[in-house]
Protein backbone atom coordinates (compact mmCIF):
# COMPACT_ATOMS: atom_id res chain seq x y z
CA UNK A 1 0.00 0.00 0.00
CA UNK A 2 1.43 3.35 -1.01
CA UNK A 3 0.95 5.60 2.03
CA UNK A 4 2.15 8.71 0.19
CA UNK A 5 -0.51 8.29 -2.53
CA UNK A 6 -3.20 7.63 0.08
CA UNK A 7 -2.23 10.80 1.93
CA UNK A 8 -2.16 12.81 -1.31
CA UNK A 9 -5.52 11.35 -2.28
CA UNK A 10 -7.04 12.38 1.08
CA UNK A 11 -5.49 15.85 0.87
CA UNK A 12 -6.85 16.36 -2.65
CA UNK A 13 -10.27 15.14 -1.58
CA UNK A 14 -10.25 17.53 1.39
CA UNK A 15 -9.14 20.41 -0.86
CA UNK A 16 -12.03 19.73 -3.24
CA UNK A 17 -14.53 19.52 -0.38
CA UNK A 18 -13.21 22.71 1.26
CA UNK A 19 -13.49 24.56 -2.03
CA UNK A 20 -17.09 23.52 -2.61
CA UNK A 21 -17.94 24.07 1.06
CA UNK A 22 -16.60 27.63 0.84
CA UNK A 23 -18.62 28.29 -2.27
CA UNK A 24 -21.80 26.86 -0.74
CA UNK A 25 -21.64 27.94 2.89
CA UNK A 26 -19.64 31.15 2.84
CA UNK A 27 -20.54 32.52 -0.58
CA UNK A 28 -24.13 31.20 -0.43
CA UNK A 29 -23.91 29.66 -3.89
CA UNK A 30 -26.62 27.15 -4.85
CA UNK A 31 -25.27 23.74 -5.80
CA UNK A 32 -26.67 24.11 -9.31
CA UNK A 33 -24.55 27.24 -9.87
CA UNK A 34 -21.22 25.60 -9.00
CA UNK A 35 -19.28 24.16 -11.93
CA UNK A 36 -16.54 21.55 -12.00
CA UNK A 37 -14.38 24.01 -13.97
CA UNK A 38 -14.68 26.61 -11.20
CA UNK A 39 -13.92 24.05 -8.49
CA UNK A 40 -10.82 22.92 -10.38
CA UNK A 41 -9.59 26.48 -10.84
CA UNK A 42 -10.05 27.38 -7.18
CA UNK A 43 -8.63 24.10 -5.85
CA UNK A 44 -5.78 24.25 -8.38
CA UNK A 45 -6.43 20.75 -9.70
CA UNK A 46 -7.08 19.23 -13.12
CA UNK A 47 -10.56 18.18 -14.20
CA UNK A 48 -9.36 14.58 -14.42
CA UNK A 49 -8.37 14.78 -10.74
CA UNK A 50 -11.87 15.95 -9.79
CA UNK A 51 -13.47 13.16 -11.82
CA UNK A 52 -11.15 10.60 -10.22
CA UNK A 53 -12.85 11.52 -6.92
CA UNK A 54 -16.43 12.42 -7.92
CA UNK A 55 -18.86 11.98 -10.81
CA UNK A 56 -20.08 15.58 -10.56
CA UNK A 57 -20.85 18.34 -8.05
CA UNK A 58 -24.04 16.59 -6.90
CA UNK A 59 -22.10 13.38 -6.22
CA UNK A 60 -19.61 15.38 -4.11
CA UNK A 61 -22.41 17.02 -2.09
CA UNK A 62 -24.11 13.67 -1.56
CA UNK A 63 -20.87 12.17 -0.25
CA UNK A 64 -20.36 15.14 2.08
CA UNK A 65 -23.94 14.66 3.34
CA UNK A 66 -23.25 10.98 3.97
CA UNK A 67 -19.99 11.80 5.74
CA UNK A 68 -21.63 14.43 7.96
CA UNK A 69 -24.47 12.03 8.75
CA UNK A 70 -21.98 9.33 9.67
CA UNK A 71 -20.07 11.66 12.00
CA UNK A 72 -23.33 12.93 13.52
CA UNK A 73 -24.66 9.45 14.24
CA UNK A 74 -21.26 8.23 15.46
CA UNK A 75 -21.14 10.98 18.08
CA UNK A 76 -24.74 10.21 19.12
CA UNK A 77 -24.11 6.46 19.37
CA UNK A 78 -20.85 6.80 21.29
CA UNK A 79 -22.94 8.39 24.03
CA UNK A 80 -25.78 5.89 23.64
CA UNK A 81 -23.38 2.92 23.75
CA UNK A 82 -21.87 4.34 26.94
CA UNK A 83 -25.40 4.16 28.44
CA UNK A 84 -25.78 7.93 28.49
CA UNK A 85 -29.19 9.47 29.03
CA UNK A 86 -31.30 10.76 26.14
CA UNK A 87 -30.41 14.28 27.30
CA UNK A 88 -26.69 13.51 27.01
CA UNK A 89 -27.13 11.86 23.58
CA UNK A 90 -29.14 14.73 22.12
CA UNK A 91 -26.82 17.29 23.72
CA UNK A 92 -23.98 15.54 21.87
CA UNK A 93 -26.00 15.67 18.63
CA UNK A 94 -26.77 19.39 19.01
CA UNK A 95 -23.17 20.14 20.00
CA UNK A 96 -21.99 18.46 16.80
CA UNK A 97 -24.46 20.49 14.74
CA UNK A 98 -23.36 23.70 16.46
CA UNK A 99 -19.69 22.95 15.81
CA UNK A 100 -20.50 22.45 12.11
CA UNK A 101 -23.08 25.21 11.94
CA UNK A 102 -21.93 26.66 8.60
CA UNK A 103 -22.54 23.35 6.88
CA UNK A 104 -25.94 22.83 8.53
CA UNK A 105 -27.04 26.43 7.99
CA UNK A 106 -26.37 26.11 4.31
CA UNK A 107 -27.65 22.58 3.95
CA UNK A 108 -30.91 23.12 5.79
CA UNK A 109 -31.58 26.42 4.04
CA UNK A 110 -30.75 25.17 0.52
CA UNK A 111 -34.33 23.94 0.31
CA UNK A 112 -36.57 22.08 2.67
CA UNK A 113 -33.99 19.35 2.98
CA UNK A 114 -33.60 17.25 6.05
CA UNK A 115 -31.21 14.79 4.40
CA UNK A 116 -28.45 14.76 6.97
CA UNK A 117 -30.92 14.53 9.82
CA UNK A 118 -32.98 12.05 7.78
CA UNK A 119 -29.96 9.78 7.34
CA UNK A 120 -29.18 10.15 11.03
CA UNK A 121 -32.81 9.44 11.95
CA UNK A 122 -32.82 6.24 9.85
CA UNK A 123 -29.78 4.94 11.72
CA UNK A 124 -31.15 6.01 15.11
CA UNK A 125 -34.51 4.37 14.33
CA UNK A 126 -32.81 1.12 13.35
CA UNK A 127 -30.95 1.11 16.67
CA UNK A 128 -34.19 1.74 18.61
CA UNK A 129 -35.88 -1.11 16.73
CA UNK A 130 -33.08 -3.44 17.81
CA UNK A 131 -33.08 -2.25 21.42
CA UNK A 132 -36.80 -2.36 22.16
CA UNK A 133 -40.10 -3.00 20.48
CA UNK A 134 -41.46 0.42 19.45
CA UNK A 135 -44.86 -0.15 21.05
CA UNK A 136 -43.28 -0.92 24.42
CA UNK A 137 -40.92 2.04 24.40
CA UNK A 138 -43.06 4.70 22.76
CA UNK A 139 -46.62 3.62 23.43
CA UNK A 140 -47.57 3.33 19.75
CA UNK A 141 -49.91 0.63 18.42
CA UNK A 142 -47.89 -0.66 15.47
CA UNK A 143 -44.99 -0.08 13.09
CA UNK A 144 -47.06 2.19 10.83
CA UNK A 145 -47.91 4.48 13.76
CA UNK A 146 -44.21 4.57 14.61
CA UNK A 147 -43.45 5.76 11.06
CA UNK A 148 -45.96 8.61 11.38
CA UNK A 149 -44.58 9.68 14.75
CA UNK A 150 -41.02 9.38 13.44
CA UNK A 151 -41.81 11.62 10.46
CA UNK A 152 -43.45 14.18 12.76
CA UNK A 153 -40.45 14.11 15.11
CA UNK A 154 -37.92 14.39 12.26
CA UNK A 155 -39.64 17.34 10.60
CA UNK A 156 -40.13 19.08 13.95
CA UNK A 157 -36.51 18.46 14.95
CA UNK A 158 -35.32 19.74 11.58
CA UNK A 159 -37.43 22.91 11.94
CA UNK A 160 -36.13 23.53 15.47
CA UNK A 161 -32.51 23.01 14.40
CA UNK A 162 -33.01 25.28 11.37
CA UNK A 163 -34.47 28.04 13.58
CA UNK A 164 -31.72 27.57 16.19
CA UNK A 165 -29.05 27.93 13.51
CA UNK A 166 -30.70 31.00 11.96
CA UNK A 167 -30.73 32.66 15.38
CA UNK A 168 -27.01 31.91 15.84
CA UNK A 169 -27.40 28.98 18.27
CA UNK A 170 -28.11 31.16 21.33
CA UNK A 171 -29.37 28.28 23.48
CA UNK A 172 -26.93 25.74 24.81
CA UNK A 173 -27.32 22.24 23.31
CA UNK A 174 -28.70 20.82 26.57
CA UNK A 175 -31.26 23.64 26.74
CA UNK A 176 -32.35 22.82 23.19
CA UNK A 177 -32.91 19.21 24.26
CA UNK A 178 -35.03 20.41 27.21
CA UNK A 179 -37.11 22.53 24.83
CA UNK A 180 -37.71 19.57 22.52
CA UNK A 181 -38.50 17.26 25.44
CA UNK A 182 -41.30 19.61 26.50
CA UNK A 183 -42.86 19.60 23.02
CA UNK A 184 -45.13 16.65 23.75
CA UNK A 185 -47.10 18.57 26.38
CA UNK A 186 -47.12 21.74 24.29
CA UNK A 187 -48.32 19.90 21.16
CA UNK A 188 -51.05 18.11 23.08
CA UNK A 189 -52.40 21.38 24.48
CA UNK A 190 -52.30 22.92 20.99
CA UNK A 191 -54.40 20.19 19.34
CA UNK A 192 -56.81 19.37 22.17
CA UNK A 193 -59.22 22.18 22.94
Amino acid sequence: MNVKNNRLNRETDEKIIRTVYTMMAREHRPIGKITVREICERADIHRSTFYAHYQDVYDLVEKVEESMSSHLTDSFFRKLDAHASARECFTELFSFIRSHREFYMYYLSESNKSGVLRLAWDVIRERYDILVAPSEQFGVRNREDMEYHGAFFLMGLTAVVRMWLQKGCPEEPQDLYDLIRRQGAVQESMIVW
